[in-house]
């Protein structure tokens, strides 16, 4: 509708409603299964083979669009009149062989995702794009690119990876804005592949020499809101005190009176009165901070596991990452965005199996709990699985008498296969036998192809050695909470549940290590300001663990990581040994040492990549003990999927009324 005014002519346009201005999500979701079927040219009936029509044919105010994991050919010419205002476009995964020449013609956009499509070249109006700052050009089969690629305005970001380009243009060097380049997996022969291969760093250093030596010219945290963790009672401490704090005084009244019967029933896990020099509300937000730290740093940590360094840092910012952008690939597609993976479901079984036995550690009650898990997942989740991460446990739970008896198994299992190189799909023994001498394709244990069926070669955690990956040490933490004030029960349960899948001496060092420093946590002893009270915890917990080691070598080994500086010197990255189980515990301890806050220790953690949602789930762990739930940042809270979160705190409410925690 318009009207005449004078000489101007007057449109009177519908407001823009909010929902326009947010993300077009049309990603077809998909399971792991899914995902190979699609890697491998099978389309799925539901997936879109164009752009819909309502697009085509209206104009939308659209910021965000997502059409990611689809079967489309091409994009319409049409599209920048149709979303004139698109900063960021999701169009991985699909079949597109070109792009339109309008292309040119969205100015806004900012962030381009093009990485698994069929993309032979780009048109020659890629380059006008001046807003756009990070490009995705992965697995395509580019063979050239433009030679003014490096004139963009704003380019910051480029991802050129496993196409099959021969030269980079010489452009890129005088890029002053460019500040990560990935060309790895071509054929380049200018620079050389090899140097592409070296990282970014190195691409970038040589263009720059090149394009200086052919021209005449020389170029040169806001506060964290307090969370409030929603403190559901069952069993309630009474009390007639009219005040605030008079849960706490009855809790300390409880305390006194641990002979009660009908109260050690109720409250079996309720510490003994001195127990912890926090006050009870403290002590709370401090085993609330564990849990969820441990949560958020597996969300968080997914985001670059397996990746490079340089992978790491032009996908995500240094900063922060949020769950929305967590990009999808082989490694990230079983989890959806905003989901923890199986580390902290292992953590979550643990924690199930002390709150259903009152308080008792046991690990024949575990070895049942995390069968049926790997069988099924978490129903209550709408899981059809659990994802096993681990090496180990994925050959431990093939083994018939695992959930009679899981020690002797796992050491039966840990001295059959040392001898034998790490084996990385889950598979049998060389000889194709069980330990009852079943063949390879054996039955004898329910679920057992479910188990196999469901990894890739590359998604596991393995090392050089079997039997020393992390798959024991990410669920170890919560096991520092029940009985802290005595720390012999809390090396005894953490050997207990570690020896259930891991018997390997290393593995069960790392786990009492990490148990023991969350009991002396909650004991409140440490002074965190204080570096020599945080040595002298640290100090403490190694002398526990330091016992479960066999040999001269071993101790050597561990002492090296507890006195590792740096998280450059974790080397989390390292290829063979990336999912050693020493490296999330030295980086739990390099959390408690360093001064830096939760987000920001956690987002230097992850990008140094490796098996980054191991390392950070086990150091989120400590670092959310050591600040608490309240000080977490609140966005990694919120962001978590809310189904979860809702049946976690179901399990941390549970957890808080056995010890009489107000």
């Amino acid at each position: 509708m318009s009207k005449k005014m004078g000489n101007i002519e007057v449109h009177d346009f519908a407001p823009v409603h909010d929902y326009e201005r947010k993300e077009l999500n049309l990603s077809k979701k998909m399971t792991y299964k899914q995902y190979s079927k699609h890697m491998n040219g099978e389309a799925h009936e539901s997936m879109l083979t164009e752009l819909p029509w309502s697009i085509r044919d209206s104009i939308c105010l659209y910021e965000r669009m997502n059409v990611s994991f689809n079967a489309i050919t091409e994009l319409p010419s049409v599209l920048p009149l149709r979303l004139p205002h698109l900063s960021h476009l999701d169009i991985s995964h699909n079949r597109l062989t070109g792009l339109p020449e309008s292309f040119g013609l969205l100015f806004h956009l900012q962030t381009i995702y093009l990485s698994h499509n069929r993309l032979k070249s780009l048109p020659n109006s890629f380059v006008h794009l001046v807003k756009l700052e990070k490009i995705d050009l992965s697995y395509n089969v580019l063979r050239q690119l433009l030679d003014d690629f490096g004139d963009m305005e704003s380019l910051s970001k480029l991802n050129v990876s496993n196409n099959k380009l021969k030269v980079l243009p010489l452009s890129l060097g005088n890029c002053p804005t460019l500040t990560l380049l990935l060309a790895g997996g071509n054929r380049l022969d200018s620079p050389p592949q090899a140097i592409c291969n070296e990282g970014s760093e190195a691409t970038i250093e040589f263009l720059r020499k090149l394009y200086n030596s052919s021209s005449e010219q020389v170029f040169h945290r806001p506060l964290t809101p307090l969370n409030d963790f929603p403190r559901v009672r069952g069993y309630q401490l009474q009390s007639s005190v009219a005040n605030p704090q008079s849960a706490h005084v009855q809790y300390i009244q409880e305390q006194t009176h641990t002979t009660n019967t009908a109260s050690r029933i109720k409250t079996p896990l309720l510490p003994p009165l001195g127990a912890s020099s926090l006050d009870s509300f403290e002590l709370r937000d401090r085993i609330v901070g564990m849990i969820y730290g441990a949560a958020i740093g597996d969300a968080v940590g997914v985001a670059t596991r397996w990746m490079s360094k340089d992978e790491c840092s032009f996908y995500y910012s240094e900063e922060n990452i949020d769950y929305s952008e967590i990009t999808q690939d082989e490694h990230r597609v079983r989890w959806r965005k905003g989901d923890w993976t199986g580390n902290f479901d292992l953590f979550m079984l643990v924690l199930d199996s002390i709150v259903s036995w009152g308080g008792v550690v046991d690990e024949l009650d575990f070895a049942k709990k995390l069968l049926n898990w790997s069988q099924r997942g978490f129903a209550e989740l709408g899981d059809s699985e659990g994802v096993v991460l681990s090496e180990t446990i994925q050959q431990i739970l093939t083994k018939p008498r695992f959930t009679q008896d899981p020690h002797s198994v796992a050491e039966s299992l840990l001295h059959s296969l040392t001898s034998l190189p790490a084996v990385s799909n889950g598979s049998l023994p060389k000889d194709g036998k069980c330990e009852s001498g079943c063949e390879e394709k054996c039955k004898c244990q329910p679920g057992y192809k479910s188990i196999l069926r469901s990894f890739s070669r590359t998604s596991i955690s393995s090392c050089d050695h079997f039997g020393t990956d992390n798959g024991a040490i990410v669920r170890t933490a919560i096991l520092g909470v029940p009985f802290f004030h005595n720390l012999s029960e809390v090396v005894g349960n953490s050997a207990r549940i570690c020896r259930a899948t891991h018997a390997d001496s290393q593995c069960l060092a790392s786990c009492v290590m990490v148990s023991s420093l969350i009991a002396l946590m909650l004991q409140g002893k440490c002074s965190y300001t204080c570096s020599e009270s945080v040595v002298k915890m640290i100090d403490e917990a190694s002398e526990l663990s330091i016992k479960h080691l066999q040999n001269k070598e071993q101790i050597e080994d561990f002492r090296s990581y507890v006195s590792v500086n740096t998280l450059k010197d974790l080397k989390a990255d390292g290829s063979k040994q990336r999912s050693y189980t020493h490296k999330p515990m030295a980086a739990a301890i390099l959390a408690l040492k360093s001064s830096d806050g939760f987000k920001k220790f956690i987002m230097k953690l992850v990008h140094e990549a490796g098996d980054s949602n191991s390392n950070a789930c086990v150091a989120g762990a400590l670092l959310g003990c050591k600040v608490g739930y309240s000080h977490l940042p609140a966005n990694w809270i919120d962001g978590l999927r809310k189904k979860q979160t809702t049946w976690l705190n179901t399990k941390i409410n549970i957890l808080l009324d056995m010890m009489g925690i107000p």
